[in-house]
C-alpha cells in the first residue's frame, strides 16, 4: 500500500511541478534536450499511475496489505479494490488508443482531402520540388506523412531567393524528422487526459519546440537572416490542421532566437539533462519494484536486516 501511495504522489509532483521546471530562457538555448525532458516527464507520470494500481495487486503480501488498509475485512469490497487495481493501467491504455485512434482516423481523412485538393488547385514546381497553389495569402508548409511541400504564389512573389531556400529547407526538416509523430503523440495525451498540466504543457511545449528543432537544421545551410525574415513575413500565413508550417510556433520569439542565437548550453549541463530524463522515467520503476528488492536483501543477508 505505500508504495502504491508513493507511485500516486510522484504521479502528482511530475504533473504539477514540470510544468514549472520545464519552463525559462534555457529551454530555447537546446530544444532537443527540452523535448526530451518533456517526454519522459509525461511518460513518467502515465507509468507512475499504471504502476500505482499494479502494485497493489502484484504480490500476495502487498496485496492483503493494501485491502487491510483499504477496506479491512469486507471480502467484496476487497474484490473490487483488486478489480480496481488492475484496471487501472487497462484503462489508462484503452483510453490513450481509443483517442490515438480516433485522432489517425480523423487526420488521415483530412489529409488525403487535402492532397485531393492540391491535386486540383495545385502544381508541381520541378526547380522547388514542391506543390505551389494561388492563394491571397503568404503561407509555406508540409504535409506530413508525405514528402510534399506546399507554398503559395503570394510567398513566391513575396520571398527572395534566399528566404525561399530557408523556407523549403525549414519544411523539409519537419520531414526528415518526422516531427509529425512527437506532435501527434503530445495531442493524443492532452487530449486522453485534459485538465492535466503536464500533459498540456507537453502538448503546447512540442508544438514549439518541434519549430526550433527545424529552423536549426535549416540554418546548417542556409542564412539565419533570411530565414529570419521569411518567419517574419510568413508569420501571418497558417497551413492546414494537418500540417507543419513555417509561420508555426511563437513566431517573434524564433525571430529574435535567429537574429540574436543563444548560447547552447554546455555539454556538460546536455549530458545531465540527458540523465535526467532517463531517471524521471525510472523513478516509477524503482519504486514499483522496491518490494522485491527488499525482499532479496532480506533473504541474502538475514543477519543483517534481521
Amino acid at each position: 500500500m505505500t508504495i502504491t501511495l508513493l507511485l500516486f504522489a510522484y504521479a502528482l509532483a511530475v504533473a504539477g511541478l514540470a510544468p514549472r521546471l520545464l519552463a525559462g530562457a534555457w529551454t530555447r538555448r537546446s530544444p532537443r534536450l527540452t523535448l526530451m525532458l518533456w517526454q519522459a516527464a509525461g511518460g513518467s507520470g502515465l507509468l507512475a499511475v499504471a504502476l500505482a494500481g499494479i502494485s497493489c495487486v502484484a504480490a500476495p503480501g502487498r496485496l492483503a496489505a493494501c485491502l487491510e488498509a483499504l477496506v479491512g475485512s469486507d471480502a467484496a469490497a476487497g474484490v473490487l479494490t483488486v478489480v480496481a487495481g488492475l484496471l487501472l493501467p487497462v484503462l489508462l491504455l484503452a483510453r490513450l488508443a481509443f483517442v490515438a485512434a480516433a485522432m489517425t482516423r480523423i487526420q488521415r481523412a483530412e489529409r488525403r482531402r487535402h492532397i485531393q485538393l492540391l491535386s486540383l488547385v495545385g502544381h508541381h514546381d520541378s526547380l522547388l520540388d514542391a506543390t505551389v497553389v494561388a492563394a491571397a495569402t503568404a503561407s509555406a508548409y508540409c504535409v506530413p506523412g508525405t514528402d510534399r511541400v506546399v507554398l503559395t504564389d503570394t510567398a513566391l512573389r513575396m520571398l527572395e531567393p534566399s528566404e525561399l531556400r530557408a523556407v523549403l529547407a525549414h519544411e523539409r526538416a519537419h520531414l526528415a524528422g518526422r516531427h509529425h509523430l512527437v506532435v501527434s503523440w503530445a495531442a493524443v495525451v492532452a487530449r486522453a487526459f485534459p485538465g492535466v498540466p503536464v500533459f498540456r504543457g507537453l502538448h503546447e511545449a512540442t508544438v514549439d519546440l518541434v519549430e526550433l528543432l527545424a529552423d536549426d537544421r535549416a540554418v546548417r545551410g542556409e542564412s539565419r537572416n533570411s530565414l529570419a525574415w521569411a518567419i517574419a513575413q510568413l508569420g501571418t500565413g497558417d497551413g492546414p490542421a494537418v500540417s507543419l508550417a513555417a509561420g508555426g510556433g511563437r513566431v517573434l520569439a524564433r525571430v529574435e532566437r535567429l537574429l540574436d542565437p543563444p548560447r547552447r548550453l554546455p555539454v556538460a549541463t546536455r549530458a545531465g539533462g540527458a540523465g535526467a530524463a532517463v531517471a524521471v522515467l525510472a523513478v516509477p520503476v524503482l519504486l514499483a519494484g522496491l518490494p522485491a528488492v527488499v525482499a532479496a536483501g532480506l533473504a541474502a543477508c538475514p543477519l543483517l536486516f534481521g
